[in-house]
């Protein structure tokens, strides 16, 4: 088997491709992390936490200023 011009030229283009390739789908493959990231970080930027606070007495997690349990001797 002799290696000719025209076997060797078909080498190198069929390698250049195949870098290329590679090149694409690891561009492709960073901008999805990036974008999952960013989404991730919106996701987290829009949620809302609730001001509550825990009851020292009945140990119920209330929001407002005074406990919502009915039975709490701290409620009124």
């Amino acid at each position: 088997m002799m290696l000719s011009v025209g076997k060797i030229f078909w080498l190198v283009i069929i390698l250049i491709a195949v870098w290329y390739l590679f090149k694409i789908i690891e561009k492709r493959k960073l901008n999805l992390d990036n974008n999952n990231k960013q989404k991730n970080d919106n996701d987290n930027n829009n949620k809302k936490g609730i001001d509550a606070f825990k009851c020292d007495v009945c140990g119920l997690w209330s929001t407002g200023k005074k406990c919502n349990n009915k039975e709490c001797t701290n409620s009124s």
